[in-house]
């Protein structure tokens, strides 16, 4: 396996086996997805190896020597750093000799036989392509922050508009507190005579609104 999660190029060599590795399985915002196994390349059961996300699970590409008898595990990385294990016993997979090969797990079935299914060469493309995008340069023998699933609608933010109001709260004025605010107008009447006169007057004297509405008959 190559730094960053990226598979090597070559997978014609002898003794060699390419496995695009898939968990089935989505977790929470903000948790993500290791694993830890028995070879090297999946931690020697010292070090947890992230896992990627896509919208179809979790994956992961390797490079094992042909032959290798595997046992693993998959863990989940809660966002506040606790793990939860799969149930069950460790996971088995025996690898054939050489191939380039994909399979797909499903979390918590332990005792499911792993069917190795052939990756051709365009699947092995798109999945290194996924993985260069997912890690960059992260190391894969450090356990490393590995992209999380999107946050669901309502923790995506709230709406612009909540965001950006700086007005007071909201409050209802009583019948008493509009007059108040109608004494303390002041209303000039200087210049105006007859029936603008009396529009203006009537206005004033009006204290609510369907008291107002004769004055549109006029």
């Amino acid at each position: 396996v190559r730094e960053g999660g990226k598979t090597d190029n070559n997978t014609n060599n002898k003794d060699t086996v390419h496995l695009h590795l898939r968990l089935d399985h989505q977790v929470q915002f903000g948790d993500h997805v290791v694993l830890l196994g028995s070879t090297k390349e999946l931690g020697s059961w010292k070090t947890n190896v992230p896992l990627n996300w896509t919208q179809n699970g979790w994956v992961r590409d390797f490079h094992f020597k042909g032959g290798d008898h595997l046992q693993f595990k998959f863990i989940i990385v809660n966002q506040d750093g606790t793990l939860l294990w799969e149930a069950g016993d460790n996971r088995v997979l025996n690898l054939p000799a050489t191939g380039t090969f994909q399979t797909v797990a499903t979390w918590n079935t332990t005792h499911q036989i792993l069917e190795l299914l052939p990756f051709n060469e365009q699947q092995q493309q798109h999945s290194y392509d996924h993985d260069s995008n997912n890690l960059g340069d992260n190391n894969h023998d450090k356990e490393a922050v590995t992209a999380s699933p999107p946050p669901p609608p309502s923790e995506a933010g709230s709406s612009p508009f909540v965001g950006e109001w700086q007005g007071k709260s909201i409050s209802f004025m009583q019948s008493n507190e509009h007059q108040s605010h109608e004494a303390q107008r002041t209303w000039d009447t200087s210049g105006l005579q007859g029936l603008p006169l009396k529009l203006v007057q009537g206005d004033q004297s009006a204290r609510n609104w369907w008291r107002k509405v004769p004055l549109c008959y006029l």
